[in-house]
């Protein structure tokens, strides 16, 4: 007995001395997300949550955030009843923006702008695409009544993240199901194993799983073998994105967009004079010309293209952060992602905010409040 208790212990000892470690060091501990179900049929995060977010083995970048009273990363609670006018920021890990502080994010920088007459609040989580954001304008619409809604377009959005059917592990969101042809907004329910919550407390697991980036949300095979197009450039990839994918990949996409917006009307409940769409330009390929030779009729290239000209024919306003990175590349050398993070960066953020706020849809919001918080006190009852 003797002998195996100091076999025991001594196996111990390395992950005890580890823990320690890792405990003195800024290890990422982010929110774990809530149960979706039927009763909480939405992505959140845990609650009213102060957190310590890192990347990398070495944290180069290392962030403190907050998770308000709904559970998405910002530092404001959310009122349905508040009759200020209401934007709402719809996206993914560019929204929810972990790299940097809450009021450093676009989201954030507006908020201020915008208070104390006014109020913009931001709905994101990482791993979201189209199909997702149609359910967080739904859930906006239901429980926040927002007087309008910017989307945040970036290249993963529109591939195969968005359909069930690609799915490799079951996890929180929503997700584009065929039936008889027609794709149908499919929510797949989640629950956190209790074995996950307890290893999350230990930093040395933390530090594996999230800084070594050993976990994905959510987990899809966003590429099989037969969606990159075979030829001598297939392997080179643009925006973090391969630069050729087959005719199969790119029809599938175009149809997840379009999708998106048939059913974004009654989804979000807004004219489409409320809603905003704000598009990421192909980073790092702008930064030069020749960048932006090769970045020519690329996925990413054609997909924006796409997506652009079907919300304007549709009739909604676009901003394109394309030109507005390449002009003030140009002018002072600025990059909009972080070394280690294709993520926007302070920057990025920065001109992100001012893109939305020189928006018609932006100005329709918040020029006259008074008028808007009357409309707001009938339709709130």
């Amino acid at each position: 007995m003797k002998r195996k208790i100091f076999f025991t212990v001594t196996l111990c000892i390395p992950f005890i001395v580890l823990e320690v470690l890792f405990r003195l060091l800024p290890v990422s501990y982010p929110p774990y997300i809530l149960e979706v179900n039927e009763k909480n049929p939405v992505a959140r995060y845990q609650t009213s949550t102060d957190y310590l977010w890192s990347k990398g083995f070495d944290f180069n970048i290392v962030t403190r955030k907050h998770t308000n009273n709904l559970g998405f990363v910002n530092d404001y609670d959310y009122a349905r009843s508040n009759l200020d006018p209401l934007m709402v920021v719809i996206g993914d890990n560019f929204v929810e923006a972990q790299q940097i502080a809450n009021a450093e994010s676009m989201s954030g920088i507006l908020a201020e702008k915008v208070k104390p007459s006014g109020r913009v609040y931001s709905l994101g989580i990482s791993g979201a695409a189209l199909s997702q954001y149609l359910a967080f304008a739904e859930y906006g619409k239901n429980v926040l009544s927002p007087d309008s809604m910017v989307f945040i377009i970036t290249g993963n959005d529109f591939g195969r993240r968005n359909l069930l059917k690609y799915l490799s592990k079951q996890i929180a969101f929503h997700y584009f199901e065929e039936k008889d042809g027609r794709y149908v907004l499919t929510r797949i329910d989640y629950k956190i194993r209790t074995i996950n919550k307890i290893l999350r407390k230990f930093a040395f697991f933390r530090y594996i799983k999230f800084n070594l980036e050993t976990y994905h949300v959510p987990t899809t095979q966003l590429l099989t073998p037969d969606s990159v197009q075979a030829d001598d450039n297939s392997s080179k990839f643009i925006g973090n994105l391969p630069r050729n994918v087959s005719n199969q990949y790119l029809i599938e996409s175009e149809k997840v967009v379009d999708e998106f917006f048939h059913q974004l009307p009654f989804r979000s409940g807004l004219d489409k004079n409320n809603i905003l769409f704000l598009l990421d330009g192909i980073r790092p390929s702008l930064y030069s010309d020749q960048g932006l030779i090769d970045a020519k009729n690329s996925y990413f290239d054609r997909m924006r293209s796409y997506f652009k000209m079907t919300a304007e024919r549709l009739g909604y306003e676009v901003k394109d952060m394309q030109p507005v990175f390449i002009k003030k590349n140009r002018y002072d050398g600025s990059t909009f992602e972080f070394p280690t993070d294709s993520r926007w960066n302070k920057s990025g953020h920065k001109l992100a905010a001012s893109e939305i706020e020189r928006s018609q849809v932006y100005k329709r919001t918040f020029q006259n409040p008074e008028k808007i918080q009357k409309t707001r006190q009938v339709s709130l009852g």
